[in-house]
């Protein structure tokens, strides 16, 4: 069919998927009927089972909370995003309604800024559900909207905890505690408890067998630094000189602390150091002092963290997060800046559903300088408890292959997502507070540096 300069103008303008409603919020022009019009914004506020996992803030559990974000348009067609969890997230989400309802989709960087005065976890999570749907109009992945794939598979690394057992007396007791988990069989899982360098070992070799890694992060800052050395060297005894390693202490560590842990686990298939201290300065100095391989997800957190970090060189490796870092766009603008900075990038984690893993190997896939294998919960979320259809989203080989359906390339399940939210309503947790259950597990913690 041929058409007049006239007619491809205006179905250019309008878009082949209707992407042509212009403007601000407040001032909008209308063009063509639009197939990417958003007409509703759902928030599902859920609670999934959280293992006892130790940190420097505490202990995880007995749950922990998402927000779940569906965005329908006037075609019928629902975006998925994932949001982070606790009540004051939920209520921004709601209020972003106002914002993003009659709004195109596609064109989401309109009414970023508005969405980001609100909290930068709800802009992420709605932001990726624009991607979502706009990427399942045009039956397209969500990594090819955005300018990707750089690559077609992207690697993890084993994310190690110290913890409880599962069924340890005191997180039975746990007063949020709102589903039937109990000991022996009935507990949350069967990991038991880890809490020596000798069991963290046994860990690490689990997680190398079962999904393959060859990269393996110890969350530091919860026994004593020296226990943690220890913990290092059996690991690498344990997985032999080709495994990576990686610490992260979270901050908890004095800057002399991490300089004499720093030198003696230099002699170790390092792969970096993460946040051993607080604050560039002191990152700086121990990158100086140790030679190491520094890496942040503390000290660089947001763009106006740049000018610090480009003039003190704390870090050579930074961990993203597109909850927190400003989105898929803010992430991918990222990279030229990590190029010029000689850094390499990867990724940050929390809990999170089959949704945000979703979103993080399309994000990983379309960005070059993301090279180091990216952090992810995923293996520590319960069997049979994720909210996307099917089986869970695979590891092998400790890397992850970019889903082939469109957008996400996941569905919801509506049955698990029911009975997530149900949970949710039922237990009275409504933020993230580690340090209560650690008090109980450890009375007289307190969590100050080592």
């Amino acid at each position: 069919m041929s058409m007049n300069r006239r007619e491809w103008l205006g179905m250019t303008a309008g878009g082949i998927l209707g992407l042509g409603s212009f403007g601000s919020a407040e001032g909008r022009v209308e063009g063509p009927k639009s197939r990417l019009t958003i007409t509703e914004l759902t928030i599902t506020p859920i609670a999934l089972p959280d293992p006892p996992l130790l940190n420097v803030a505490g202990c995880h559990g007995p749950y922990f909370l998402r927000n779940i974000v569906e965005l329908k348009t006037d075609a019928g067609i629902i975006g998925l995003g994932e949001a982070p969890g606790g009540q004051s997230v939920t209520a921004g989400l709601e209020k972003a309604r106002r914002i993003v309802v009659g709004q195109n989709a596609m064109a989401y960087r309109r009414f970023a800024h508005d969405l980001q005065s609100l909290g930068m976890g709800i802009y992420a999570g709605i932001e990726v559900a624009c991607l979502d749907a706009a990427a399942r109009a045009s039956g397209r992945r969500l990594c090819e909207m955005v300018g990707g794939p750089v690559r077609e598979s992207v690697e993890f690394a084993a994310y190690l905890f110290y913890r409880y057992a599962a069924d340890h007396p005191v997180i039975l007791s746990d007063p949020h505690l709102a589903d039937a988990r109990g000991s022996g069989e009935k507990a949350l899982d069967d990991w038991g408890e880890v809490r020596t360098p000798e069991a963290m070992a046994g860990e690490a070799a689990r997680f190398r067998d079962r999904w393959g890694f060859r990269v393996f992060k110890l969350k530091g800052g919860v026994l004593s630094p020296e226990a943690e050395r220890d913990t290092l060297f059996a690991m690498a005894d344990r997985l032999g000189s080709k495994a990576k390693l990686r610490i992260d202490p979270n901050g908890r560590w004095k800057t002399s602390t991490a300089i004499r842990i720093g030198k003696e686990i230099a002699k170790l298939p390092m792969e970096y150091y993460e946040d051993p201290v607080r604050g560039q300065e002191a990152m700086a100095e121990v990158r100086e002092a140790t030679g190491l391989k520094m890496s942040t997800n503390m000290c660089v957190t947001r763009f106006e963290h740049l000018a610090g970090a480009l003039r003190l060189h704390p870090i050579d490796v930074l961990l993203v997060d597109h909850h927190y870092f400003g989105g898929f766009a803010g992430c991918q603008a990222l990279g030229p800046v990590a190029r010029a900075a000689r850094w390499t990038l990867s990724q940050h984690s929390n809990n999170h559903t089959g949704i945000s893993m979703a979103a993080m190997i399309h994000l990983a896939a379309s960005i070059p300088e993301l090279t180091c294998a990216s952090d992810t919960h995923y293996p520590w979320l319960a069997e049979g408890f994720d909210v996307i259809e099917g089986n869970p989203l695979t590891i092998r080989d400790g890397s992850m292959a970019v889903p082939t359906g469109p957008g996400l390339g996941v569905t919801l399940d509506r049955d698990r997502l029911a009975r997530a939210h149900e949970v949710y309503n039922k237990t009275s947790m409504r933020r993230r507070d580690d340090a209560t259950l650690m008090k109980r597990l450890e009375p007289g913690w307190t969590g100050g540096l080592l």
